[in-house]
């Protein structure tokens, strides 16, 4: 039996939970971005997108693998025309059987946006109050890639986070609520809209910046008009420089009184 591939790239636009986002392929190849191989150039994962579709801008072409990732003689990776916090970056991508062999993260859909997509945020490192229980991310600009509080316990508040090593200049600030579940999953506005704080020097406190003023009017036990993925933005007054932002708010807690958690689908911060 004898096999003809046409050896050419591809870009696959997704579609459904893929909205937004693209995919490499190289002949039959599927292609992933992974840390093991973005870190050799100093970036991350949640970094990392993708500005159009056009084959010739993205200018894909093969290379040698390093060694570390050299799984045969002939191994190779995939040099790529990206974007980085959204400024132009060339980056390298491997076939998805490789990906993952150094117990990196990696994946196959890559976010597309142009390079005036703006968000400071996206080589900050993510925390939040509570681990949870999702593996998502709240700046790899996808609001579907949510993460949760959720521990089986009750909390007075719960905060998301995005910080940075060196400070750039914000004027406003965009959260993406998570997900709703029968037993919590948003922020209880009874109590407070939840609130934007930044913190304006490295390991500084946290200031209060205002409210999430159009967050629906929900209660502890019901998240309202809440939908997945649903956005909200906060202007600050005049620009500043932040090292860190943060969303904070009462955790709801749906029909299970004895515990309450808050979901977040993506924070984000712009210069205008």
């Amino acid at each position: 039996m004898e096999l003809n591939f046409k050896l050419e790239p591809r870009v696959i636009v997704g579609d459904h939970k893929n909205e937004g986002k693209v995919a490499v392929m190289y002949g039959p190849l599927v292609l992933a971005a992974d840390e093991a191989l973005l870190g050799t150039n100093g970036l991350q994962l949640n970094a990392v997108s993708i500005a159009n579709t056009d084959l010739t801008a993205l200018a894909i072409s093969l290379e040698p693998a390093p060694d570390t990732l050299k799984s045969w003689p002939h191994a190779q990776v995939f040099h790529i025309n990206a974007l980085l916090r959204g400024k132009p970056k060339e980056i390298r991508l491997i076939p998805f059987a490789d990906a993952g062999s150094l117990g990196e993260n990696y994946k196959v859909w890559l976010p597309l946006r142009s390079p005036a997509s703006g968000n400071v945020l996206m080589e900050g490192v993510e925390s939040r109050s509570r681990q949870g229980n999702a593996d998502g991310s709240i700046n790899d600009g996808d609001v579907h890639t949510f993460v949760v509080t959720f521990d089986g316990k009750p909390a007075v508040e719960d905060w998301f986070e995005v910080s940075l090593e060196q400070p750039l200049a914000m004027a406003r600030v965009l959260f993406a609520h998570g997900r709703i579940f029968h037993d919590g999953g948003w922020f209880d506005a009874s109590a407070g809209k939840p609130r934007i704080q930044i913190q304006t020097s490295k390991g500084g406190a946290w200031e209060d910046a205002g409210e999430l003023n159009d967050y629906p009017a929900t209660t502890g036990t019901s998240g309202g008009t809440l939908s997945e993925g649903e956005t909200f933005n906060y202007p600050l007054s005049a620009p500043v420089k932040v090292f860190g932002v943060r969303v904070v708010g009462k955790p709801g807690c749906g029909d299970n009184p004895n515990q309450a958690f808050s979901s977040c689908g993506e924070l984000q911060a712009f210069e205008k």
